[in-house]
């Protein structure tokens, strides 16, 4: 007899039961790179009815792309380790049924190393988050607009760091140095646009990839040149230029 199968889906709080010739792998969530998106349907819509794996994969790729640090989708990480949760549990019961098949261990196998995915995205997406805090922990602390992106564990975390980062200046170099030369944010005296502060700040015009998702319009790009943003199409452009169009998820970066 085949055994009862439990797939976990997204719209559901509790593992709803589906018979093991129905269900090729328990509770796999597909996760293409670039999900499509329709003409007529728009992106936040179609993004929220997307699995919470390929909506995460999607955070994850606009962290890792922009050089600025992102609002922080603690809801979504939530969610998707409560799912890895719950799946775990279930494959440790069906793996301990003495009646599960060799076949069906194999696709036990399969799910757990998909769950394995979703594992190694959200510590990545962590660590790329944390590379960014650390980079910019100082600009990050008198910012109260980055502040607003970070989690409460996030923000005090800068906090800190800035500070031992401002006393290590302090006490290896800055107290060493004329008084007009002490401040980490003073540029460097004779240097252009205020080059030589010690307070790194994210490169606003770094180049990024960018998938259109739907028809963005005609964009001015620094030059004046103009560039039609078609859906579909890939583009190579300066982060100032589509920020506004990611926090709309409009675009997506690759």
């Amino acid at each position: 007899m085949s055994h009862a199968r439990y797939a976990l889906s997204d719209d559901e709080d509790e593992p709803r039961v589906v018979t093991s010739s129905t269900a090729n792998v328990v509770g796999k969530h597909d996760t293409p790179s670039l999900p499509s998106v329709t003409p007529d349907v728009k992106p936040d819509i179609a993004e929220s009815s997307e699995p919470h794996v390929t909506r995460l994969i999607r955070a994850w790729m606009r962290e890792r792309g922009t050089p600025e640090i992102q609002p922080w989708c603690g809801d979504l990480v939530d969610t998707v380790l409560d799912q890895i949760k719950q799946q775990q549990i279930i494959l440790d019961l069906l793996a301990a049924d003495e009646s599960t098949s060799e076949e069906e261990h194999f696709r036990l196998n399969l799910v757990q190393l998909d769950m394995e995915r979703g594992k190694w995205i959200v510590r990545s997406y962590l660590r790329v988050r944390l590379h960014k805090i650390e980079r910019y922990a100082m600009h990050i602390a008198g910012s109260t607009a980055a502040q607003e992106r970070l989690s409460a564990p996030e923000l005090g975390y800068v906090r800190r760091y800035s500070q031992m980062s401002a006393d290590h200046f302090n006490s290896t170099v800055l107290q060493h140095l004329p008084e007009e030369m002490r401040g980490l944010s003073d540029p460097a005296p004779g240097a252009p646009g205020g080059a030589g502060s010690m307070v790194r700040t994210p490169r606003m015009d770094a180049p990024v990839f960018v998938y259109c998702r739907q028809d963005c319009g005609q964009l001015l790009l620094p030059d004046g040149a103009p560039v039609y943003l078609a859906q579909g199409s890939i583009h190579l452009l300066q982060y100032r230029t589509v920020r506004a169009l990611l926090s709309q998820r409009r675009i997506d970066l690759l």
